[in-house]
């Protein structure tokens, strides 16, 4: 027996490097994109919540916030959301509504800023949700998630 393998006893390279990894509450190894993904959740989580009582603009009443893309670096945030009625709005509407959004980004990014502890909150980039208005029911399927 070599001095290596009484280091390490028994166990291969690969068992010895999944001792080292993390382990959730339930004993398994976390994914590395939990944080990822936990982040994007509470993004839209707090998005949701401040557009729905925060915002005070009469055309951005009824507007949801229905995803949270995070970029890998964190510095850009995609947001999808979709209007108030459940029927499809036409162009002009939509145009509307995004233009709207984006002119209350800047609040919504400080209100972030105060409620989510970042080192750096991320830039919010507001899109219409397409998905919804294709997929039936999808208005529906979006407020039932929340």
């Amino acid at each position: 027996m070599s001095k290596r393998e009484s280091r390490r006893g028994d166990r291969s390279p690969a068992e010895a490097s999944v001792s080292f990894e993390e382990e959730g509450d339930d004993g398994s190894p976390q994914a590395a994109g939990h944080r990822h993904a936990r982040l994007q959740q509470i993004l839209l989580e707090e998005l949701g919540a401040l557009v729905r009582d925060e915002l005070s603009d009469p055309k951005l009443d009824g507007v949801m916030v229905t995803a949270v893309e995070l970029s890998v670096d964190y510095r850009n945030a995609r947001v999808r959301f979709w209007g108030p009625r459940a029927t499809t709005p036409t162009r002009e509407e939509r145009e509307r509504l995004e233009s709207a959004i984006a002119r209350a980004a800047p609040f919504l990014r400080a209100s972030l800023a105060d409620s989510v502890d970042l080192k750096q909150v991320p830039t919010l980039n507001f899109l219409w949700d397409r998905g919804a208005d294709e997929r039936p029911g999808g208005h529906e399927e979006a407020l039932s998630s929340r």
